[in-house]
């Protein structure tokens, strides 16, 4: 399998790295290959771009989709829905909770957000696929 980046690539862009990330990266890397699938290019022995433009595009993609799981609290190997707090109150001590729409979770964690398309077109790539969002 490939995988675009490393753990070390979200140094500075998610405070603390999460310790899954990893995980995380494999899954976003997964998604981003998907989406690339129908491009051409040359590759290394290791199955990346030679191109060193290319590579930097697929690596700030995979990021950029881990950082939009990280903040969406989408863990997306499980889907998983994290109830949220919808309001508090002081003197009551009372708390509300509310799920989060499971389809607006299950588009998210099947799909590339568009930022990361964004950036996969203007490096020439992902054209050869529809979007879908």
């Amino acid at each position: 399998m490939l995988v675009y980046a490393t753990p070390s690539d979200l140094t500075g862009r998610l405070d603390p790295v999460p310790a899954d990330a990893a995980a995380l990266i494999a899954s976003a890397s997964t998604r981003v290959r998907d989406i690339t699938s129908n491009d051409l290019y040359d590759i290394t022995p290791s199955g990346l771009p030679s191109d060193p433009d290319l590579r930097q595009a697929l690596r700030e993609a995979t990021c950029l989709q881990v950082v939009a799981w990280v903040e969406a609290r989408i863990k997306p190997s499980t889907s998983a829905l994290r109830v949220q707090v919808a309001s508090q109150s002081v003197d009551g001590g009372s708390v509300a909770y509310r799920l989060p729409d499971p389809e607006a979770i299950r588009r998210a964690s099947e799909n590339l957000c568009h930022e990361v398309v964004l950036v996969l077109r203007n490096a020439g790539l992902a054209s050869g696929r529809p979007l879908i969002c």
